[in-house]
Formats: C-alpha cells, structure tokens, sequence
C-alpha cells in the first residue's frame, strides 16, 4: 500500500503542472470561443513547437548540469540550419536524410570546436562560448549570399518537423540526452565537476575529456533540434550581435521546470513536462490575446513563473514551516 501511494505521489507530481496549465487556458479559450483547443488538431499542430522545446532545453540543460553556460547553442543550430538546408536543396536529391545527417554533423562539428577553444584556449565558459557564438552569427551572414535559409515549402525536408514524422527526431534528442544522465560515465562525472571541480579532479576526473565529450553529446541534441526547427520558419542571416541567444534561451525555462518536477520523475521526464507546460501557455496566451499581446504576455507570465518557482523552491521549506504554525503547529522559520 506504501509503494502504491509513492507511485501515485511521483506521478500526480510529475502531471500536476501540464494538467494544471491545460485546464487553465482550455477555460480561457472555451470562453472566448476557441472550442478547438484540446483537440487532437491542436495538438498536431503544438507537437512541433513541444518537440523544438524539448530539444533545445536538453541541449542547453546537459551543460547547465554540468555547470557550464553556454552561449553558442543557437548560433551552432543556425549555422549548421542554412548549410545543410542549401546544401540539401541544391542537392536535387529530395532526401531528408541527407538534410538530418548534414544537421547532427554539423551541430556536433561546431559543439566540438567550441569545446575546444574553452578546454584548450583555458578561457571562461562564458567568454569562450560569446566569442564562439559571435564568430558562428558572423559566418551566418558570409554564405550562400547571406540569405539565410527558407525551408518552409521544401517538402522533403518540412515533413521532417511535421506530426508524426516530427517523433523521429525528438525522440533522438530524449534518448542522446537520457543516454548520457543515466548510462555514461562522462555524464556522471560531470555532474560531480559541477558540484566540486577541484574533488573532481583530485579523485581522477579528466576534466578535459569529460568537456570535449559531453559537448559532442549536446552537438547530437542540437542536431536533432535543428532538423525540427530549421523548418518551422525562415531562418535569417545574423547581422546583429548575439541575435541567436535570446531565441535559444527562450527555451531554458523548461530546464527549470524540469529539474524542479525531475524530484518526481528525473530531469528528462520532468523536461519535457515543463516544455508541454510552457507551449500550453504560450499557445493559448497568443491564442485568446492575438500575435504581438498575446507573446508580450506570455513573456511577461513565463518571467513572474520563474520567479514563483525559484521563490516556492527556496522557501519551500520555510512555507511548510509558516502553514504548520497557521494549522497550531510550531516550528522556527529559517532566515
């Protein structure tokens, strides 16, 4: 019986936060009438953008865990987005597997190297991955005439980020970043670098090693990222600085929502939860308010969330404290 009510705790707190935002913005569409939303229509068309997600916070939580910051994820996907696309429709082969393969190569070419100009250049992370992101936006605008890349009509290559076949690559992001938390060596040693590099070291950890590898991993989701992404849009050339940051890390939310929910489920489940969550918002938001309100307050929800989540997972201790003394129970609050 104790074990039955373990599971059940583990998975109403694993399904509580995307059932919770579904209910929300199903009241606020049904009322005013936009019926569709939760229907399997919806969902097709969502399943795209859940999977972008997704892949682009594994991407960028596997070196948060790691404790590393990293820049360069979104000027890498970009770039490798506007060769492998003009690469494979010019190709006049119509294959996406030519398009997907040029996409996870490049991806981990361009992680690899930031790896190295981190490791070997023995720069900060945040220096080395800036610099690397610029140089990489800077390319973007130097090839193929600088137009960037428009796959959104490219058939062969379109139907790769459209349901069902949308899948392949997302489950490809879950399983490289699920592999590497709970299979490798190099992901278990990373998680000790993050919590005391100097200990790390001192028992054997190849700091070096651990970095060029675990890069190679993140270079594999952001591959799979990319396939999904590079269609969805028309992707431009960079012509402002560090353009490609603020879109890459418009998916970190889900990183933190993840690892909050990840106390239930694990960090890969809990990913994932937090980006259905988050997509659910931003959907219905934009949905019931229209384009420009609509994202203006889905920003200004997902911002006052993250607060509320740092804030309750701070002081979580201390509210379970204050509602005890509400209740006659008497405990210290802590500072």
């Amino acid at each position: 019986m104790k074990k039955t009510l373990e599971i059940l705790k583990r998975v109403a707190g694993t399904l509580m936060l995307p059932v919770i935002m579904f209910v929300i913005m199903k009241i606020m569409c049904d009322a005013n009438g936009y019926t569709f939303f939760g229907t399997m229509k919806m969902w097709q068309a969502l399943i795209p953008s859940i999977a972008v997600s997704v892949a682009c916070a594994m991407g960028i939580g596997l070196q948060f865990k790691n404790g590393r910051f990293d820049f360069s994820g979104g000027s890498i996907m970009l770039l490798s987005a506007i060769i492998a696309g003009n690469v494979a429709k010019n190709s006049g082969t119509g294959s996406p597997l030519l398009f997907g393969a040029l996409c996870i190569g490049l991806c981990v070419a361009f992680s690899v190297l930031v790896a190295l100009v981190y490791v070997y250049g023995r720069l900060p992370i945040m220096i080395a991955t800036i610099g690397m992101a610029l140089l990489y936006e800077s390319i973007t605008s130097q090839i193929f005439g600088g137009g960037g890349i428009n796959l959104v009509s490219v058939k062969f290559i379109k139907q790769l980020s459209a349901y069902p076949l949308v899948l392949i690559p997302l489950a490809g992001a879950v399983g490289v970043y699920a592999v590497y938390n709970y299979l490798t060596t190099t992901g278990k040693q990373g998680v000790l670098l993050a919590k005391n590099q100097q200990s790390a070291v001192n028992i054997g950890v190849n700091e070096n090693r651990n970095v060029i590898i675990s890069y190679i991993y993140s270079g594999l989701i952001f591959g799979f990222a990319t396939i999904i992404w590079s269609s969805l849009g028309k992707r431009d050339a960079i012509f402002s600085s560090l353009a490609t940051v603020g879109e890459l890390f418009s998916n970190i939310l889900p990183v933190f929502v993840g690892l909050y929910i990840g106390v239930f489920c694990g960090d890969t489940i809990g990913i994932i939860m937090g980006s259905i969550s988050i997509c659910l918002m931003k959907y219905g938001l934009q949905l019931v308010f229209k384009a420009e309100l609509g994202a203006a307050i889905s920003t200004a929800m997902m911002g006052l969330f993250v607060f509320l989540v740092n804030f309750v997972a701070g002081q979580g201790q201390n509210i379970k404290k204050l509602t005890g003394r509400l209740f006659g129970k008497q405990e210290p609050l802590k500072a």
